[in-house]
């Protein structure tokens, strides 16, 4: 995947198709995609023909499945109807909730309905893994994802990957300036005052266990408490978006956030930069898993395989911003190519140990 003419580390500020805050996207095709490829009508056209398995070559889904979605009806409500249409003989029942809210009810259900779990970011996949909750896929399923954006066990496989960076304001800074260490920026006096981060965000608390995970917890605790007390860092008032208005804005110069999060806040004043080989480097898959206790393992895994399609893959890559799992789809030109990052070696199993995380963010008064 080429970055084109985006220097390494930096993200080219571009606004989504935005109406009422939802991304607008539909069966848009680029050339000669036709008209079943799904994606943003702004940023579809023209684009290559998607690579990897289609729709079409997938078995045909039929009977009832029921969907837990801890990833939002804006997001990816319109793909999920879209396979709910193609296919008469399936009905499909999607609940969508946050992450933590349906965790819990699947683990209070005395037997959950659910089918699949839709999962935002790779630890809750893995709690309910390690908890028993959730099958093997299958191998044929497990080989449409790229290295890294699968569960070793084979119990879940990710639809899309999201990258740590940090958004500046370029009035502030310059790309050049700011450093490619995370650790840095507890330290330079520069960011004093003017730096935000998110820490109720589920990613963001993957972030400090990779942190945890890579770094060790007195380094990561020491690193929390300069920003804290020599870095005076502001909590973003609304999540990793607040974060990205307020840096576009000038509020801050700097924050701590995920790569797609200027696919909403547009404009020439905020960018992106990205560490290097740190936790501030890692990137987290959303993805899915079949439950165990469902009467439908074979049709939850081909509906898993449908949202790893080129037609799902397409769909994420220009709607989400964030990258495609299989070979054979691009990501949007606005994007650097997935050679131009560099994240540390992470098996993302290991962001399921978030309790040591909060603990630690509770006792320096973070949370």
């Amino acid at each position: 995947m080429q970055m084109g003419d985006t220097p390494r580390r930096r993200y080219l500020g571009a606004v989504g198709c935005l109406v009422g805050g939802a991304v607008l996207s539909g069966c848009v095709g680029g050339e000669g995609n036709g008209d079943d490829v799904l994606g943003d009508p702004e940023y579809a056209e023209n684009r290559p023909d998607p690579g990897g398995v289609s729709m079409d070559e997938l078995p045909d889904l039929d009977g009832e499945l029921t969907v837990y979605s801890s990833r939002s009806e804006t997001r990816v409500g319109e793909l999920l109807e879209y396979i709910d249409d193609e296919y008469d003989e399936l009905t499909l029942e999607v609940r969508y909730d946050d992450t933590a809210d349906l965790v819990n009810t699947i683990e209070t259900e005395a037997e959950t309905p659910a089918d699949v779990f839709y999962g935002s970011e790779s630890q809750s996949m893995t709690h309910l893994k390690e908890d028993g909750y959730t099958a093997e896929l299958p191998d044929d399923v497990l080989e449409m994802v790229d290295t890294g954006s699968v569960d070793p066990d084979g119990h879940w496989a990710g639809f899309t990957r999201r990258f740590r960076a940090v958004a500046y304001n370029a009035d502030v800074f310059d790309e050049d300036e700011l450093p490619d260490d995370i650790f840095a920026y507890a330290e330079d006096d520069r960011f004093a005052d003017d730096i935000m981060w998110p820490p109720d965000q589920g990613s963001f608390q993957a972030f400090v266990t990779a942190m945890r995970q890579l770094h060790g917890e007195e380094e990561t605790r020491e690193w929390v408490r300069s920003m804290v007390d020599d870095q005076n860092i502001e909590a973003s008032p609304g999540g990793d978006s607040a974060l990205a208005q307020a840096v576009g804005d000038g509020e801050v110069g700097v924050g701590l956030t995920n790569h797609y999060v200027v696919r909403d806040h547009g404009g020439e004043d905020l960018e992106l930069t990205f560490t290097s080989g740190d936790a501030g480097a890692m990137y987290n898959v959303t993805g899915g898993t079949v439950m165990e206790g469902s009467e439908q393992r074979e049709t939850a895994a081909d509906f898993v395989a449908h949202l790893l399609s080129a037609e799902a893959q397409e769909y994420f890559a220009t709607t989400t911003w964030e990258y495609p799992t299989i070979d054979g789809v691009d990501p949007l030109d606005e994007l650097p190519g997935t050679d131009e990052f560099e994240p540390p070696e992470l098996d993302l199993n290991e962001l399921s140990e978030l309790e040591p995380t909060l603990e630690l963010l509770r006792e320096e008064g973070i949370l």
